[in-house]
């Protein structure tokens, strides 16, 4: 590949991908900084998603919320089990369905998680401008097409 063939821009999946990563390193940076134990994205979907103690959902539930595969939300669900942020329980029904509640623990990681998210929001809208960060999120939260 020559170097005309290289792409002069990269793409938007990229760029998406390297921001994303610019919000992870920084909470991960955050917590640790706090003592606090690091919580992943995709944890953290899950815990965004439990409202309180009382709120039970199913993997397949979360999952839907979370816009990813009921396999990769057990993942998930298993390890923010052995950590203490959520219990899974089995529920009545057929097929059989975990049942997921977040904990004191995981209310509070979550709590904390999400302060520091709403500062880095706050920088990143010092940086770009309000109207620039208000038309990012609304571009980010208007309906997609199908992934089909």
């Amino acid at each position: 590949m020559t170097a005309s063939d290289q792409p002069t821009e990269l793409p938007l999946v990229a760029l998406l991908q390297r921001r994303t990563r610019w919000f992870q390193d920084a909470l991960a940076a955050r917590l640790a900084k706090a003592g606090v134990d690091s919580i992943t994205p995709a944890h953290m979907q899950v815990l965004a998603h439990l409202r309180d103690r009382d709120t039970a959902l199913s993997v397949a539930e979360l999952a839907r919320l979370a816009g990813v595969s009921r396999q990769t939300m057990h993942r998930a669900v298993k390890q923010l089990t052995v950590e203490g942020l959520v219990t899974a329980d089995e529920g009545a029904g057929f097929p059989r369905t975990t049942l997921v509640r977040i904990t004191g623990h995981g209310l509070e990681r979550r709590r904390i998680a999400a302060r520091f998210l709403a500062d880095l929001e706050a920088e990143l809208d010092e940086h770009l401008g309000t109207d620039l960060t208000v038309s990012l999120r609304e571009a980010l939260t208007r309906a997609w097409p199908p992934a089909e």
